[in-house]
């Protein structure tokens, strides 16, 4: 356990959630109290002035709802890290709210011991960041929810989806200790993300999870694979077959919100952004990366894909277009032209490799590990390190690529 001390802040009204967690955390880690807020005002006040590492808050905590103070802290970009503590069957739309507020964990009455010292200490654990490097890469504060969308199938997603996971995860054992990367598959057919990992989950989120039910820690520990990158990999579905369609809308909050206070990095290879599924993630996301493959059919779907985010509102500055060359004869088609098929700027190419890919894909190796140097892998590395070092550069129409380190095409 890292020796720097801890300083917490807790806020509840009765004191009760304050004296049980700190009677749990006796012995077990090196904290200060810097203080007890009985109201959200009292809150307030005292984060802006202890600066804690952690805040401890109730839900019910008043007379402004404590999500309300979060939100707040969230706005003015404070270094606290949040963990809620609520009651059995909160609402679903206390879940989105969390995850846009960035609370880091939540707890849920009657508050377990375990399940709350895990909580503290992984956040405490954490608390090390950022650790400058030699090349002046530090790691960015700020957890991210990365989509991966394909506008029409063949692009390539589910193949940028795992060689990213697994950039990240080199990026950031270079820089933290421990596995902070998770890639979530939300196939219901198959688990093709483990594929490429050579990896066989023996379960998943529809084979153990009924009906209605929505996600706790213990369950998603079960569920997680490990990967030798240091990838995490979450399985939605596989074989046998099931009588879901998508994955329900709390589900996927709940699954999101949990994996948010666990990782620096969630990236999610999404299917379909129609669905339930699909809409709670563009929801919660922090960037959605659309890589799209170079020939018209699917330029023209990507530029249908986008018009529709358009219309939706989607904040464009979350929104990032990647063109795959997937076939030889996609270097004909100049960037340039692609942008005018599309209506937007292009942010970056990765270039064809018609040996590595299917046969990375074949093997379950990805390239970026198996073959570090090859340009593809070079290109889906500044993705990486951009999003490590968490520079914030440029603008849509420059393109947030620029801001995740694939620039235009020279």
């Amino acid at each position: 356990m890292n020796e720097k001390v801890i300083k917490i802040l807790f806020a509840d009204s009765t004191g009760a959630v304050s004296n049980t967690i700190s009677s749990f955390l006796k012995g077990e880690i090196n904290y200060e109290l810097v203080g007890r807020a009985t109201n959200s005002d009292e809150c307030l006040h005292m984060a802006l002035i202890t600066h804690p590492d952690i805040l401890i808050i109730h839900s019910q905590l008043g007379p402004t709802p404590a999500i309300e103070v979060c939100e707040e802290l969230a706005q003015q970009s404070r270094g606290t890290a949040i963990i809620m503590v609520v009651a059995q069957g909160f609402e679903e739309n206390l879940f989105q709210r969390m995850m846009e507020a960035h609370v880091a964990q939540f707890l849920v009455c009657p508050l377990q011991r375990d399940k709350a010292v895990r909580a503290v200490c992984t956040i405490a654990e954490k608390r090390v960041w950022p650790h400058p490097r030699a090349d002046g890469v530090v790691f960015h504060s700020s957890r991210k929810i990365i989509a991966v969308v394909g506008a029409c199938g063949g692009a390539g997603r589910t193949t940028l989806a795992v060689n990213l996971s697994c950039a990240l995860a080199k990026q950031a054992e270079k820089i933290a200790m421990g596995n902070q990367v998770a890639l979530v598959d939300t196939n219901m057919l198959a688990s093709d993300a483990a594929v490429f990992l050579d990896l066989e989950p023996q379960r998943t989120l529809v084979s153990v999870l009924p009906q209605g039910m929505t996600v706790d820690s213990d369950l998603l520990d079960s569920l997680l694979v490990a990967h030798a990158s240091g990838v995490s990999l979450l399985a939605a579905a596989g074989a046998p077959m099931h009588e879901w369609s998508c994955l329900p809308r709390k589900v996927v909050i709940s699954v999101l919100a949990l994996l948010r206070g666990r990782f620096q990095f969630t990236v999610v290879d999404l299917t379909d952004t129609e669905s339930d599924t699909g809409r709670a993630v563009l929801d919660l996301c922090d960037h959605l990366v659309l890589v799209v493959g170079v020939d018209l059919p699917r330029l023209q779907s990507a530029r249908m894909f986008l018009r529709r985010l358009q219309e939706s509102n989607f904040p464009k500055n979350k929104i990032c277009v990647v063109l795959n060359d997937t076939e030889a004869k996609s270097r004909d088609v100049e960037t340039a032209q692609a942008e005018g098929i599309i209506e937007s700027a292009v942010s970056a190419r990765l270039p064809y490799d018609g040996r590595l890919v299917p046969s990375s894909i074949n093997l379950g190796q990805p390239f970026v590990l198996s073959h570090p140097n090859k340009a593809v892998s070079r290109a889906v590395q500044g993705l990486a390190l951009k999003l490590v070092s968490g520079q914030q550069v440029g603008s849509w129409g420059g393109g947030l690529l620029k801001l995740l380190g694939l620039g235009r095409e020279q």
